[in-house]
């Protein structure tokens, strides 16, 4: 009996070994490594959510204001797109394959993505008419670091692909 309660606590010790392990690479991975999560983590630059992060809190209750006054409409457009998005696929799986119709269900998911980005440019700058010169000022001051670090990435990327494209080269 002794010797199941000991196999029980020593398996119990590694599971939880192994999710502290586990929940402190996920707070590790969070704190040193937010800028390596992929485009998709980043958010749109001159967005409202872009802008409140920049701002902090005290600017929310006047972008939830402007979210309210037009959700339907962006909800109809995101219905729209769910439409749009199953037509493309339905013109990419059709035998035979017809060209024309699958650039026309392209077209209009282009127009519908480009509604959906208008709207939220024009949110946008409803929001900022509502700001202090300040507030506008630490805005373009953001954008100006975001516009540093995004060159000096592309930088390093291209000196990174230079190098390899110089070790691939055969050795004359």
């Amino acid at each position: 009996m002794t010797r199941l309660t000991s196999r029980r606590w020593a398996i119990i010790f590694f599971i939880s070994l192994a999710l502290n392990v586990f929940l402190g690479g996920l707070l590790v991975a969070d704190k040193y490594f937010k800028g390596h999560r992929g485009a998709g983590f980043r958010g749109n630059v001159y967005s409202m959510p872009w802008a409140r992060r920049v701002l902090g809190d005290e600017v929310h209750p006047m972008m939830r204001q402007i979210f309210r006054e037009r959700r339907e409409g962006f909800r109809g457009n995101r219905r729209t797109r769910v439409e749009l998005y199953n037509n493309v696929s339905t013109a990419l799986a059709k035998e035979p394959f017809d060209q024309a119709e699958l650039r026309q269900a392209l077209g209009a998911l282009q127009a519908n993505l480009q509604a959906g980005h208008t709207a939220m440019n024009d949110m946008m700058a409803e929001f900022s008419s509502k700001l202090t010169t300040d507030q506008r000022k630490q805005l373009v001051q953001a954008v100006a670091k975001w516009q540093e670090r995004r060159l000096a990435r592309f930088e390093h990327r291209r000196q990174r692909r230079l190098e390899r494209q110089k070790e691939k080269q055969p050795a004359k």
